[in-house]
């Protein structure tokens, strides 16, 4: 992966940290001066997001040892676990305790007081958020101009993907508490649906993290946009009569194995397949940076060519 990328992703975790740790104190302290259910909630949400930045930061560090013989290809895959924990820890802390404290406080109502403590922490917060947004959505888009949706479904970064959809989840959660706690001034249990809501939504944001990792744990083929890349650049060569297989697989945050197979032509001398199988690796390096391990089989000869 391209350097400034991973230094976009970890500044958007970092970000994503130090706004959620200052929504969490502001948050807690109004849940607790108004007993607005909706606002503990939001608060337990901000508390769950700053352990899911720390498990990000964890992941990434842990990422980067170096291989060792057991594992010949390094620790790469091991942020995926860790995002893995996010999605968890967001359903069991964020969503169950929304819920939890929605249910509760239908069946222990209690009338809100200093109401107007909740709007002020809510415009602070949602200003706090919109910028953590704006900062993953902005290093998001660098690396895809697809369609929202599709572009998470094909994202090969799970710190960016995590920190994305957890803002997005608390931008969601905060307009929703809005809404309910306006209308608990006239109506008090709309302060514990509001709550549920918010439990609802963390829920399908937790369940659609964990199926997004899910796919990278158990070995995803990169972007077919960048496997046609590949088989292009393949195909630039005379030398190359016919493309077996090109395997493909990510291997860690944004980056890549590539496994090709390929026969050439049998009358090619040894050293002149060996300069155009190092060009072919070169050509595929410098077109998708993320390459992290390329290896080219080449069939009809005695050995492979890495």
């Amino acid at each position: 992966m391209k350097k400034s990328g991973h230094n976009g992703s970890r500044r958007a975790v970092v970000f994503a940290l130090v706004g959620n740790f200052l929504i969490f104190v502001i948050k807690l302290v109004v849940s607790l001066v108004t007993t607005s259910s909706a606002m503990l909630a939001e608060a337990i949400h901000s508390f769950s997001d700053c352990f899911n930045q720390v498990f990000l930061l964890i992941g990434d560090v842990r990422s980067k040892r170096p291989p060792t013989e057991q594992h010949s290809f390094g620790y790469k895959r091991e942020a995926f676990f860790w995002s893995l924990l996010v999605a968890v820890v967001l359903f069991f802390v964020g969503a169950l305790f929304s819920v939890y404290e929605g249910i509760h406080k239908i069946l222990n109502p209690e009338e809100l007081r200093e109401i107007y403590w909740i709007y002020v922490v809510l415009v602070i917060s949602i200003f706090i958020e919109a910028q953590t947004f704006r900062v993953a959505y902005k290093e998001f888009r660098k690396r895809s101009s697809r369609p929202i949706l599709k572009a998470i479904e094909e994202s090969t970064d799970t710190s960016l993907m995590v920190i994305l959809l957890e803002d997005f989840a608390a931008l969601t959660g905060l307009v929703i508490v809005l809404i309910t706690t306006s209308l608990a001034i006239f109506i008090p249990i709309f302060d514990a649906i509001g709550s549920i809501l918010v439990g609802i939504l963390l829920t399908l944001i937790s369940f659609k993290m964990a199926l997004e990792i899910k796919r990278l744990i158990i070995g995803e083929s990169i972007p077919r946009e960048k496997r046609i890349i590949i088989k292009k650049i393949l195909d630039d060569y005379k030398l190359v009569e016919h493309v077996n297989q090109i395997q493909t697989m990510v291997i860690g945050n944004d980056k890549y194995l590539v496994i090709i197979s390929i026969d050439i032509d049998e009358e090619a001398t040894g050293y002149y397949v060996e300069d155009i199988i190092d060009e072919i690796k070169q050509r595929i390096l410098k077109a998708i940076p993320e390459v992290e391990n390329i290896y080219i089989d080449v069939k009809d000869l005695s050995r492979s060519y890495t």
